[in-house]
């Protein structure tokens, strides 16, 4: 999916993190591969939509970068965004754990798709996804453009990228200042 990520931040206001979801005993649970094609099922549906719903609740501390969802899981680029703001000396807070506001989020989507998914599925309580994520810091703009150009290709494979999107994707690939 198109990145939403607001370009003027600085390295220094943001923290990118790669993250990896996969499902329950990763089973291809979002759709299947036709070809070089994602064809997306329900599932697939119900966990972009909670995606972005669940990002609208974040949206103080989290950004979407680049993401999409794969047959058994999602993948993305979520942008972490310092609120706390200089520190009297002028320096910026770099935090090298991770933060509460990732976890959150991670947990708040779970179990937000994995309730909608099982209602449709008409068996609640079934295990959607696997405990916990892989997550990834990235600390330099290589590894994002590697790593956004990644995601833009499976985004397109799934057929999750809207052509307007496709015409911001050079400048969206661009590192962040």
């Amino acid at each position: 999916m198109a990145s939403t990520f607001p370009l003027g931040l600085s390295q220094s206001s943001a923290t990118f993190y790669h993250i990896h979801l996969l499902t329950h005993q990763e089973e291809c649970l979002f759709g299947d591969v036709l070809g070089e094609q994602t064809q997306l099922n329900y599932a697939g549906q119900i966990a972009a939509d909670e995606w972005q719903q669940i990002a609208t609740t974040h949206q103080r501390d989290i950004t979407l970068d680049h993401w999409t969802v794969v047959p058994n899981g999602m993948r993305a680029l979520i942008v972490i965004v310092n609120n706390d703001g200089p520190m009297s000396s002028g320096y910026t807070r770099q935090s090298t754990t991770k933060p509460r506001a990732l976890s959150s989020f991670v947990a708040g989507f779970k179990a937000a798709a994995a309730k909608r998914i099982n209602l449709v599925r008409g068996v609640p309580g079934a295990p959607v996804w696997q405990r916990g994520y892989q997550e990834q810091r990235i600390d330099d703009p290589q590894t994002l453009a590697r790593i956004r150009q990644l995601l833009t290709n499976q985004a397109q494979a799934s057929g999750l990228l809207a052509t307007d999107a496709a015409k911001n994707l050079t400048q969206l690939s661009q590192p962040v200042e």
